[in-house]
Order: structure tokens, then sequence, then C-alpha cells
């Protein structure tokens, strides 16, 4: 997975992971793998997904931006 933290195939109870989240600080995983979990209960990102998000981890939304703000790939980073 070059693009993307995580997906889920709801229909298969799928998760990949992206392997580089192991470079990330560790609420960076926890987020994603929550993320991907919520996907087996919302498949959308709707309200009902959010609302799941915030009863699942409260801190998603900062885990977020943080991961956001970082390559995706180990290869991206800038030395």
């Amino acid at each position: 997975m070059k693009t993307l933290w995580g997906s889920c195939t709801p229909k298969r109870a799928s998760i990949r992971i992206n392997t580089d989240l192991a470079r990330k600080p560790p609420e960076c995983l926890e987020y994603i793998v929550v993320h991907e979990m919520t996907h087996l209960l919302e498949p959308r990102h709707n309200d009902r997904f959010k609302c799941l998000m915030d009863r699942f981890l409260s801190s998603w939304r900062r885990s977020r931006q943080t991961l956001n703000q970082l390559p995706v790939c180990h290869e991206d980073w800038k030395y």
C-alpha cells in the first residue's frame, strides 16, 4: 500500500494496514485500526461512522490530523 494507511472490505471482514504505520506515532496506528474496524459496522464516512469513531476513540480527529501531516511511504521522508 503506497497511497493508503489502511483499507477495509466489510463484505469479507477483511482489513489491510500499511506497514509504514510501524514508523509513525503509536496513536496513528491505533487510529487507523479503529477506523478500519469501524468500517465493519459502517462502510461509509457518514454521521453514523463519525459517531462510532467518537465512541471508540475520542481522540481520533487529533490522530488523523497528525497522520495527515506525515508522508505515507517511508521513502517520501525528506532528510
